[in-house]
């Protein structure tokens, strides 16, 4: 029994490990961690020496003869060296340091390499000078039984042969390889100036070292004496790894010092020390249990099985999303599955492992060929499922049907007392606030389009119900002597604010004081902080919200602020604004610090409680799939939550810079433009300090059939990181500058149905019109990485165009064209979006923020929504603007002929125009 709990450990905590390890803490600090990992991987398997007469192979050997690897004929390795001790504790520490060098350019790797691993190993098996395979389990040679039947004969040819070992293991590893190259690419791009190849090398280096490391440790244990001495020995490897890392990451402070925050701030401390705990126990798990598997038969039979398994469901799993836009190569993944399922086979044979875990070797053939039976059914029907029409065509009919029914839930209330009622319907049965007949009549006699529906309000001003008024009015001066803040005081019905003539954002608060007057009269006295910064500033705890939250829920009745509450005469002098050369000694907060202050607003047991998302090389696709149908955007609330797709935190310029003002992790009553949806924010209309003219009236058919975007980046500090991962950096690179080996997976018309392909990306660029640049870009100031700055100079040829409505020529007028990309800028949302709505042009909407309007417009009926992945853009664009032959531009090597739906970009240009319209005092 002891046998098969030590593989099923074996195989759980591999599992475990290779499943979760992305979504840990560990990640972030991938030296500090190695060693806190290392050093508690070697306690436990001292620890687990007093135990040993628990764990199998007491005697140095397996005792029973249905072990889970036992392998009759053992190749016995030859008896270790003397420096083997110390080579391999080098070999350890390489190891990790390739790993962490591997992972700062992971979206240059290579996936699926790792596959080869057993391909290594055979070869060293096969090298002169290692002792032929023998019989069971010693050297003489068996007799020839001339009896023997010509299949009996075949098969023990079979199981000595080491061509067949050859055979099985070649198959294993290609099909692994096959299946675990083909998740679609992320945007996070490679650059033409990054060593892309020193990466590649990098990894066969520590695939080498992964072999090497097998092998000596194995020579090594084999001839340990017992169990006891075995996990002794372990323990010493590991601990002198765990000092060497601990060597070298002391060592790279030195010439790397850590930039701590200028503050006290809440963090994920406690996470990172359980996610040590969690993966340090894991990893001993695996390698106490491997190591004492290994060591009583060979490596190979390890690294196969573990291969075998994670191959094994990487292809059940695309297998299972055959026709998807996530599995665009059936026949490939259907041919890596038999490859294998058949190489497996095999490889238990040819190697003599005569059971798997638990599990007899027969009855894993034979659950083998069942999968095989299974997928060679399953692959033809999905595969060649016909898809008549485009997907999108459906999803604006529905997407018009449900704003239909969201306008006439938002307007229920034709008069005072059934709003009243709808009130407290919406509200957790809370009475309407003072004054609630004043408001309605207001609304009413202005025509207002939405009476009823206000989700966003009540979200944000809900947890405020659950503080007690005291702690709200003391909130709102700590807030107001922040950085970038003001005062909006309302005392006996007269707004006024705090900011003196000198000030830039005068004209902002001038603008809200006007707009607060016209209701001013029915508002108790008030004070009210305002941040004029682009960037939210209240980033509290998930915990702390809910708790206030929760208050609020039991109280049915509740006020803001108490009756006849006076507020201060005199109002505080505002803190000047953060300088433009940047964040200051005092505010700065370090990028990983900003991640995790982030990660605490997602609710525990969600991906981004963990604040990583260290794959920036592939798609997420589970974290794109729960608010998209196959490859385009459906949800776009859902799709603006970070807390189920981490992977924003590294493809968002937003999460990837500096803030130039400190977060507040206080829930504090802050009102902002825009906010995203970690933050507490109370959003409120605010105009900017410059805002664009109206645009001309030309019509949809008039404009250029043209996508155009133009973007201006000037930060001040710039990283490797954010010059490859930013969305508007990741954007420009895209449609501007991608490599012949870049792929963009698209929905195409094949023979009267439609189908996913992946196409390159520079081709599709070439049948697209396409008008994207940037009009600036100045992210190298002040900053000291020259070879990021040269980096960025090269992939982001400027184009300066003016986007000012007043520029002569009609080509750079972003209004002149049908088709208008939005996107945010690095600390706020786009700042056209409104002029766009106002006008005739589409706009494509890629953004993660909200404004106080964004609830009220409705995706796919007033703006076409991209998800800031940008793996779907082309699809998206081709679906309106078509495909049309050029000459000499193919797709594939074939000439691709695609019908746009313009007809569908004029009708959703046209429903924002005139929903702008109908609500226009709202918008402007």
């Amino acid at each position: 029994m002891a046998n098969q709990l030590t593989a099923l450990c074996t195989v759980t905590s591999f599992l475990w490990l290779a499943n979760s390890l992305e979504d840990h803490q560990v990640i972030e600090q991938p030296r500090f961690s190695s060693l806190l990992v290392l050093l508690i991987a070697a306690l436990s398997s001292y620890a687990a020496s007093f135990c040993s007469a628990w764990l199998p192979g007491i005697n140095g050997r397996f005792d029973d003869e249905r072990a889970p690897l036992k392998v009759k004929r053992v190749n016995l390795p030859k008896k270790p060296r003397r420096y083997f001790l110390p080579a391999l504790v080098l070999c350890v520490i390489l190891r990790l340091e390739i790993f962490h060098r591997v992972s700062l350019d992971l979206q240059c790797s290579k996936p699926g390499i790792e596959a080869f691993l057993p391909l290594l190993i055979l070869i060293y098996e096969l090298l002169p000078g290692r002792r032929a395979r023998s019989g069971d389990g010693d050297d003489g040679e068996k007799p020839e039984d001339f009896g023997m039947t010509i299949f009996e004969a075949f098969g023990a040819w079979f199981n000595m042969s080491k061509a067949s070992l050859s055979i099985a293991t070649l198959m294993l590893t290609v099909g692994t390889y096959l299946v675990s190259s083909l998740d679609p690419r992320s945007t996070f791009f490679c650059s033409s100036q990054d060593r892309s190849a020193l990466v590649v090398l990098l990894q066969w280096a520590g695939l080498f070292l992964d072999a090497t490391i097998a092998v000596v440790i194995w020579r090594i244990l084999a001839w340990a004496r017992a169990t006891k001495s075995r996990l002794r020995t372990l323990s010493g490897i590991l601990m002198g790894a765990a000092l060497g890392t601990g060597l070298l990451y002391r060592t790279s402070r030195l010439f790397i010092p850590a930039t701590p925050a200028s503050y006290q701030f809440r963090g994920l401390d406690s996470l990172y020390v359980f996610d040590i705990v969690v993966d340090g126990l894991a990893f001993s798990t695996f390698v106490i249990s491997a190591s004492l598997l290994a060591t009583e038969g060979t490596p190979l039979s390890l690294a196969g099985i573990l291969t075998f398994l994670f191959g094994l469901m990487q292809a059940i799993q695309k297998t299972a999303l055959t026709g998807t836009w996530e599995n665009i190569s059936p026949g490939t993944v259907y041919f890596a599955l038999m490859l294998i399922c058949l190489g497996f086979s095999f490889f238990v044979y040819a190697n003599n492992i005569q059971s798997v875990v638990f599990m007899h070797r027969a009855f894993v053939v034979v659950l083998l060929v069942v999968i095989t039976i299974v997928a060679t059914i399953y692959t033809p029907i999905k595969a060649f499922r016909i898809i008549d029409k485009h997907p999108l065509i459906k999803t604006i009919y529905d997407a018009r049907t449900d704003a239909d029914r969201w306008l006439v839930h938002a307007t229920v209330s034709n008069s005072l007392p059934v709003a009243v009622q709808e009130y407290k319907e919406r509200h957790n049965g809370r009475d309407p606030p003072q004054k609630f007949d004043v408001w309605y009549n207001f609304a009413k006699e202005r025509r207002s389009v939405i009476l009823d529906h206000f989700p966003q309000m009540e979200q944000d001003i809900l947890p405020f119900w659950g503080m007690p008024p005291s702690k709200i009015k003391d909130g709102v001066r700590r807030a107001a002597a922040e950085p970038d803040m003001a005062l909006l005081q309302i005392q006996g019905g007269e707004p006024r604010h705090n900011l003196p003539p000198s000030s830039p954002y005068k004209p902002v608060m001038d603008d809200l004081v006007e707009m607060v007057k016209s209701f001013a009269e029915h508002l108790p006295d008030m004070e009210l902080a305002i941040n004029l910064n682009e960037r939210p500033r209240v980033l509290a705890p998930w915990d702390d919200v809910q708790r206030f939250t929760k208050t609020a829920n039991r109280k049915r009745v509740s006020k803001l602020l108490p009756r006849g509450s006076d507020s201060s005469g005199e109002m505080p002098t505002p803190r000047a604004a953060v300088d433009d050369n940047g964040p200051t000694e005092e505010g700065f907060t370090p990028v990983q610090a900003l991640r995790q202050m982030t990660a605490l607003t997602c609710p525990p047991g969600t991906k981004g409680r963990a604040g990583t998302h260290w794959d920036i090389r592939d798609v997420c696709t589970s974290c794109a799939r729960p608010q998209s149908q196959g490859q385009y955007l459906t949800n776009w609330p859902l799709s603006q939550s970070l807390c189920h797709q981490p992977d924003l935190l590294r493809l968002h310029s937003f999460h990837m810079a500096p803030p130039e003002v400190r977060p507040l992790q206080e829930l504090l009553p802050v009102f902002s433009r825009a906010k995203t949806d970690s933050y507490s924010d109370i959003l409120l209309p605010l105009r900017r300090i410059s805002e664009p003219a109206d645009p001309s009236t030309e019509g949809f058919e008039q404009k250029f059939k043209r996508l155009f975007w133009r973007g201006k980046v000037d930060r001040a500090h710039t990283t490797p990181e954010l010059v490859r991962g930013g969305h508007q950096e990741r954007l420009v690179h895209l449609l501007n500058n991608p490599a012949r080996s870049e792929k963009t997976t698209l929905l195409l018309p094949a023979k009267n149905r439609f189908v996913y392909e992946q196409v390159p990306t520079a081709d599709l660029n070439q049948l697209l019109p396409i008008d994207v640049a940037f009009s600036s870009y100045t992210a190298c100031k002040g900053t000291t990485t020259t070879t990021t700055c040269d980096t960025a100079t090269h992939e982001f040829p400027h184009n300066p165009t003016t986007t000012s409505s007043t520029t002569t020529d009609p080509a750079t007028d972003p209004l002149r064209h049908r088709y208008i990309l939005l996107t945010d800028t690095d600390t706020g949302p786009p700042r056209d979006l409104l002029r766009t709505l106002r006008s005739s042009s589409l706009p494509l909407h890629a953004s993660l923020f909200r404004e106080w309007f964004s609830e009220r417009l409705q995706p796919w009926v007033h703006f076409v929504p991209v998800d800031v992945r940008l793996h779907a853009l082309h699809g998206t664009l081709a679906y309106f603007m078509g495909l049309q032959p050029r000459e000499g531009r193919t797709l594939n090597g074939r000439e691709v002929v695609m019908e746009g739906r313009g007809e569908d970009g004029r009708w959703i240009a046209e429903e924002g125009r005139k929903w702008v319209g109908r609500v226009g005092f709202e918008l402007k």
